[in-house]
């Protein structure tokens, strides 16, 4: 099975679909406002999964602004449109983020929620990234648990996941570096994950 078939077949499971709780809710805005993400922003929001976090961006950017959701799956987007494809400001894509495309310096903000391990090719990915921000944006890669408790958990789950992982954060930092990123915040403990990068 490959991955889009994977997560397909995840899309009612409970990581994927149940609300988050209100302490998820918190941390996730904590994420946000770590990322500068405010009304009028356009945002990027690749691997949206069945859309959850979708809604909190739309409500953050308000109706000046815009949130384009894209996933692999034709599963989870089929969820996604479900819950936020009714919001005026939300575009869903189906398909691999790499291979749609968008002009140049499109977005002002870029939020990677749960979705940097299962990009096959990290380094090509974060300079396309890098060409779709804008010059004073941010590409902020976040996850609810820290990279420990993750890389741990997709090894024991096996199949197409089992070798998504967080590199070590040397790692990470050459790959930004190399796509012209800066990053400016940092934060790997097991209750979170954040990174939080700039053009440079």
């Amino acid at each position: 099975m490959d991955k889009s078939g994977y997560f397909d077949r995840s899309r009612k499971d409970e990581w994927a679909f149940t609300p988050y709780t209100p302490e998820e809710h918190a941390k996730l805005d904590r994420f946000l406002d770590a990322a500068g993400i405010s009304p009028g922003a356009k945002v990027l929001e690749p691997g949206c999964g069945t859309g959850r976090l979708t809604e909190k961006l739309s409500a953050r950017v308000g109706p000046a602004g815009e949130v384009v959701a894209v996933d692999i799956s034709s599963g989870m987007v089929e969820e996604c449109r479900r819950r936020a494809g009714g919001l005026p400001n939300v575009r869903i894509v189906q398909g691999p983020v790499e291979e749609i495309g968008f002009p140049p310096h499109h977005f002002d903000a870029i939020f990677c929620l749960c979705v940097f391990p299962h990009f096959d090719d990290k380094r090509k990915t974060l300079r396309l990234l890098r060409e779709w921000l804008a010059p004073a944006g941010s590409l902020t890669l976040a996850h609810l648990e820290g990279s420990r408790i993750l890389n741990r958990m997709h090894r024991e789950t096996g199949g197409p996941v089992k070798g998504d992982r967080i590199p070590p954060h040397p790692e990470m930092q050459e790959l930004f570096r190399e796509a012209g990123l800066r990053i400016g915040r940092f934060r790997d403990e097991d209750d979170g994950y954040l990174l939080v990068a700039y053009p440079d």
